[in-house]
């Protein structure tokens, strides 16, 4: 994890599942995991994504893979989030690993600024993704920008 941004990679794919490995760095501070998502899901988060931000109070979530222990793979929880009318905004993302055969999952929460043109070009990787035209998102940090 150098660089400093949130990274979507594919791992395995099928015609229902595919297999991502989450990642994100701030600069300070990073997690992992790899979860489990549907077919066509890429797609709906870059759908949901898409245009933000749209005014200072714009908030967009979602959610990839599950928090419940049970389950196989681990989850990830983002928010899209304006912190002033100027629209600069920023990610926190929760992400939390597969317990696997300990029992017990590793999780982080961290926060990274970013730019709505970073959004942008993220979106369009996503979509792509979907497509199986790429194999990896990534939304560049803010501070990885100059």
């Amino acid at each position: 994890m150098e660089r400093v941004g949130f990274q979507c990679k594919v791992l395995y794919r099928d015609n229902d599942l595919v297999k991502v490995r989450i990642s994100a760095w701030n600069g300070a501070f990073g997690g992992a995991a790899d979860v489990y998502i549907g077919a066509g899901q890429l797609s709906e988060i870059a759908l949901r994504l898409r245009g933000f931000p749209r005014n200072g109070a714009d908030v967009r979530e979602v959610m990839l893979g599950t928090f419940d222990p049970a389950s196989a793979g681990g989850g990830v929880r983002i928010k899209f989030y304006c912190v002033s009318a100027a629209g600069h905004c920023r990610v926190e993302a929760k992400i939390a690993a597969d317990p696997g055969s300990a029992g017990s999952s590793e999780c982080a929460v961290l926060v990274l600024p970013i730019e709505a043109s970073a959004v942008d070009l993220f979106v369009d990787a996503l979509d792509q993704l979907d497509k199986a035209t790429l194999t990896e998102a990534f939304l560049r940090g803010a501070a990885a920008a100059s």
